[in-house]
């Protein structure tokens, strides 16, 4: 998209200046019949990681949801048919999933999430270009709104941090032992084809490029409706041909979640993933299992949520990993937030004692 100078020029001032509003910055007929808005986020937090040896404080970047910008553009082609896309990265400074002992400070990090186009109408909708595949997110249904201090994948804090032995050995570091929660095969270049809505059911097909040498093809069912509040459901597929001269095997991942948020305010959410051919190499057939259990309650600006996580043969065969998590968050209006964080993970493995780690964070993530 070729954006005039004056346009780009206003949308920027216009995000500067936001001040007390949440509007994002608009700039409309930047091309005749096409509106263009402007949207980010800064995602920051401190955090505390204990590994049973070695503790300390930690200045990073919320992963669950990064400090990113990014520009959306939508316009009516002809009567039935709309056209857009979609430009997004993200910066991070010291992500909260690769900071260690070892490593504080993590080199600046700007990389892709979005380069997507796409068309719609009454017949659904096709995406093409950089984005979330057929089963992207169908594992990570929450309504509790403390996706941040503890959101469906708790490895997202401290997952740099390497497990210790009692006798200060070392092993997989967090987010490898107890996995990366593997939602599927998240963005990459792809084409995806989404249905209409019919009832509250819509599907998801797509085939893309996910690495070098694998291909993916997925799909997905998707649910929303009402049952006395909110209610949410999704089920996934995936697969990768990761094959190669040396045999190593196809990944599959199924999956999916559900979630609902009562009236009251009190909810409930549980996702897992199970992924045939998670080693990715031929010695080595195990499947890696994750489930995620939440219960939380939400009240006025206020929301509080308890999560458990269990994560078998992640790293290695007969590995037993667990987590349990408090979060809490205060959005006092739609664009901040505020949380607190607490996390325990442990994981056993066969004839290896390793120590808890514990992780705290608390942090800010500001919208516009």
């Amino acid at each position: 998209m070729n954006l005039r100078k004056s346009h780009l020029a206003a949308a920027v001032g216009a995000a500067l200046l936001v001040g007390g509003t949440a509007a994002q910055a608009q700039v409309t007929n930047a091309q005749q019949g096409i509106q263009v808005q402007l949207y980010g986020q800064v995602s920051r937090a401190l955090m505390h990681a204990d590994d049973g040896h070695s503790s300390k404080w930690f200045h990073v970047d919320g992963q669950p949801s990064s400090t990113r910008f990014g520009i959306n553009a939508a316009g009516q082609v002809q009567p039935g048919l709309r056209v857009g896309g979609r430009i997004e990265a993200e910066m991070k400074s010291n992500p909260s999933d690769t900071v260690s002992f070892a490593t504080p400070q993590v080199t600046n990090t700007f990389a892709e999430r979005w380069l997507d186009a796409y068309f719609e109408g009454s017949w659904g909708r096709v995406n093409i270009g950089q984005g979330s595949n057929g089963a992207d997110d169908a594992s990570t249904l929450d309504l509790s709104a403390t996706n941040m201090p503890n959101g469906t994948c708790p490895t997202d804090w401290g997952g740099g941090i390497l497990f210790r032995t009692d006798a200060g050995g070392t092993g997989p570091t967090l987010g490898t032992g107890l996995g990366n929660c593997n939602d599927f095969e998240s963005r990459h270049d792809r084409v995806m084809y989404t249905t209409p809505t019919f009832s509250g059911f819509r599907a998801q097909f797509g085939h893309g490029q996910r690495s070098v040498g694998g291909e993916s093809t997925e799909g997905s069912v998707w649910y929303s409706g009402k049952l006395a509040g909110e209610f949410q459901a999704a089920i996934g597929y995936s697969t990768v041909n990761n094959s190669t001269p040396g045999g190593a095997p196809d990944r599959e991942t199924t999956g999916g979640g559900v979630a609902w948020l009562h009236t009251s305010g009190f909810n409930l959410a549980f996702n897992m993933t199970s992924v045939k051919g998670i080693s990715g190499t031929a010695a080595d057939d195990r499947t890696g299992d994750h489930q995620w259990f939440k219960v939380g309650y939400k009240w006025g600006q206020h929301a509080i949520a308890l999560d458990y996580g269990i994560y078998d043969d992640q790293s290695a065969r007969d590995d037993e990993g667990t987590s349990i998590g408090l979060g809490y968050v205060w959005n006092p209006v739609r664009w901040t937030e505020l949380y607190a964080g607490y996390h325990i993970f442990t994981l056993d493995r066969p004839g290896v004692t390793f120590e808890d780690i514990t992780v705290f964070a608390v942090g800010t993530r500001i919208r516009f």
